[in-house]
């Protein structure tokens, strides 16, 4: 969650199936270790860190904000982060792969401010991209350990959606760019592939710029509220901007006055998607213990 948005969304933002009743798998392995870890290990932690819960005032609306800036440095800022968003960008999991935060914890979020060594900076200048990924995760898992966290890594085989083609040709291969203001708000992140705005109040903006089939399932991912595989088949980059209101036509009101259509209709007649219901093993990050840091 890198650019500012409205807290109040419908967001909190993967094959051999075992076909048994209520079947659950759990694998126990190390936290913090991937496949792309086995080639770079990351050692890099923050030199100097501030957590501190926020408290805000819910009824007004809470703007949820925070990135590295610039991107690809060790200045990690916050604002009115949940432990979801921290685990979320320590892990680099969806909302939906993650159980065991405690109910009491949910709503509570948090200011961070961090910084590593300017040396630190220099050296993250010179990695690939995908290593400076790496490296700025273990900082935030490091700094993740302020909440006494203790988890594991486990599969479940879950309800899951897959993303096949319900009307082809109506995906757009071109498109226009992003505008000068779109550039300048995300500054050195530079603008991801599909970005969103709005608040479940008025409706939200989905706007692509050259989005591949499994971009456009991981956004799917966050709002439908299971992991979503895509299935397409799509191999090109796709450009479009939805307006929606509500994310399925079954939670649409009869005599709903916004004109904004549902996601799941948007996405059928603007898109030529559509989600299947399915069942996946699906990577899961367990939470056993966390709780609140004590402030500094």
């Amino acid at each position: 969650m890198d650019s500012a948005e409205v807290v109040n969304r419908r967001v909190v933002w993967p094959l051999l199936c075992v076909l048994l009743v209520c079947a659950v798998k759990l694998r126990a392995q190390p936290v913090g270790h991937t496949e792309a870890a086995a080639e770079y290990v990351p050692t890099m932690t923050f030199d100097v860190a501030s957590v501190r819960e926020s408290n805000p005032d819910w009824q007004l609306g809470v703007t949820v904000s925070g990135a590295f800036e610039p991107s690809n440095s060790s200045r990690l800022t916050l604002t009115n982060n949940g432990l979801m968003n921290l685990l979320i960008r320590a892990y680099g999991v969806n909302p939906n792969s993650i159980e065991g935060i405690p109910r009491e914890l949910w709503r509570r979020v948090f200011n961070v401010e961090a910084r590593s060594d300017p040396a630190n900076d220099e050296k993250l200048a010179k990695l690939t991209k995908e290593q400076v990924r790496l490296e700025q995760q273990h900082m935030v898992q490091v700094l993740a350990e302020r909440f006494h966290l203790k988890a594991h890594w486990g599969e479940r085989v879950v309800p899951t959606y897959d993303l096949v083609v319900a009307k082809p040709g109506r995906l757009k291969t071109t498109g226009p760019p992003p505008t000068e203001e779109v550039v300048r708000a995300y500054g050195s992140r530079g603008v991801p592939p599909i970005t969103q705005n709005g608040s479940s109040m008025r409706g939200f903006e989905y706007i692509a710029y050259g989005a591949t089939g499994g971009e456009i399932a991981n956004l799917l991912t966050g709002q439908f509220g299971r992991t979503v595989f895509d299935r397409t088949g799509l191999t090109g980059k796709y450009y479009f901007h939805l307006r929606t209101y509500q994310v399925k036509s079954d939670d649409r009101k009869l005599d709903e006055p916004n004109p904004w259509p549902p996601l799941e209709n948007a996405m059928r007649e603007e898109l030529g998607l559509k989600l299947v219901p399915s069942r996946h093993p699906v990577k899961i990050l367990v939470i056993d213990h966390i709780e609140l840091p004590t402030e500094n």
